[in-house]
């Protein structure tokens, strides 16, 4: 996940183009989604743990193939609750093969129907967590940062105080403001674009 691409809705008009076989694109999407689909494919079925990287490439490849076949439609419903069906279905679909999840059946889910809406917005709360901790763990891991930055990100949100953390690296508590302050703005740069 670097720096996000295109806006969605102008990367997906591109990808869903007959005959848009674009390497550079595709892999721009899939740098952008992939790390999300394994954040929130974990948060909903962690029991799929041992399993999340052939269903995050089953994910991928069904995406592929519907939004060549323009499997979706932007005028029912937000790009992220569409994704979250597929994820949801192919979950539910390899958990009943392992007859853990034997009742649904993932073609009688509509995520866009009306009656599905308290679903939605769970299904919202959860994708916008799984967004930011696919966002956080990239630039913790992967952003070059000033020195301590990141580690005094993660002490503040393990709950130390600013003095607690100026104390333990010998820097000034404006330092930790700081810190704190980049950090959370490289975060949210990753998660406009949705």
């Amino acid at each position: 996940m670097t720096d996000t691409p295109d806006t969605p809705h102008t990367l997906l008009d591109e990808l869903a183009r007959d005959g848009a076989f674009d390497d550079a694109k595709w892999r721009q999407f899939d740098e952008l989604y992939r790390p999300v689909v394994a954040f929130f494919l974990l948060q909903r079925f962690p029991s799929l743990a041992g399993d999340c990287d052939d269903l995050v490439q089953d994910v991928m490849v069904k995406l592929v193939e519907q939004l060549r076949k323009g499997g979706y439609e932007r005028d029912r419903g937000r790009f992220r609750t569409w994704l979250a069906a597929i994820v949801h279905n192919l979950a539910a679909d390899k958990l009943r093969r392992m007859k853990r999840f034997a009742e649904v059946v993932p073609e009688d889910v509509d995520w866009f129907a009306p009656q599905m809406a308290t679903a939605r917005e769970q299904l919202d709360r959860q994708w916008d967590e799984a967004r930011y901790r696919a966002a956080r763990h990239h630039v913790l891991h992967h952003v070059p940062l000033p020195p301590h930055y990141a580690e005094t990100f993660r002490a503040l949100e393990k709950g130390a105080s600013p003095r607690e953390i100026a104390r333990r690296f010998g820097v000034a508590e404006t330092f930790v403001r700081q810190a704190k302050h980049r950090v959370s703005e490289a975060i949210s740069a990753m998660l406009r674009d949705d």
